[in-house]
């Protein structure tokens, strides 16, 4: 096996291509699609605790009234 050094780099956060050591991504679709994808994931966890608040709300609400 030879020993081949590749030259010092980092991958895309987004598609996983080698772009230069520094760099997050490889490109502006990159970088659009990332912000993207984060933002509905925020979106998501936001909804996420919503629900949780409510269910946790009702129950202390039905548990009073059926005292």
């Amino acid at each position: 096996m030879a020993n081949i050094r590749l030259p010092e780099h980092s991958h895309c956060v987004y598609c996983g291509d080698p772009v230069p050591f520094g760099e997050q991504f490889c490109n502006d679709e990159c970088r659009r699609l990332e912000s993207e994808k984060v933002a509905q994931q925020k979106k998501r966890d936001y909804l996420f605790f919503g629900v949780c608040a409510a269910v946790i709300v009702a129950i202390f609400v039905i548990r009073y009234l059926t005292l």
